[in-house]
């Protein structure tokens, strides 16, 4: 992230001159991303023996899930990151009180909970 940023800021003549404020920048937008919730939803087969997990361009895998946005509730964004990011729409699938709620490094993170054929 660090290399990306640094040739963004090279490359924009307007903030160019902010290149040796970066390191803080860089924490302070760690900071503010780990303050919005994401959403999403933890799909599982009848038999329990699959999940469905992704990829993150990070190279890390999860379950399908995402930041929210402003204006939407948490169903609405769990509905529009897994239909973003695995093309299931789980509009009717999604139950409000069938979820996973879990905070890592400040960082809070809820999922539906969908059983699958």
């Amino acid at each position: 992230m660090e290399e990306f940023a640094k040739t963004m800021f090279m490359a924009i003549p307007s903030v160019c001159y902010e290149l040796e404020n970066l390191p803080a920048f860089l924490r302070e937008w760690r900071k503010y991303k780990l303050t919005i919730p994401t959403y999403g939803a933890i799909f599982i087969s009848q038999d329990n023996s699959h999940v469905l997990i992704v990829q993150r361009y990070s190279g890390n895998w999860s379950f399908p899930r995402g930041k929210m946005e402003s204006g939407e509730n948490p169903e609405e964004c769990a509905v529009r990151e897994v239909f973003e990011e695995v093309g299931l729409d789980i509009s009717n699938l999604i139950k409000s009180d069938e979820y996973n709620e879990s905070k890592k490094e400040e960082k809070y993170s809820t999922l539906g909970i969908i059983n699958v054929a």
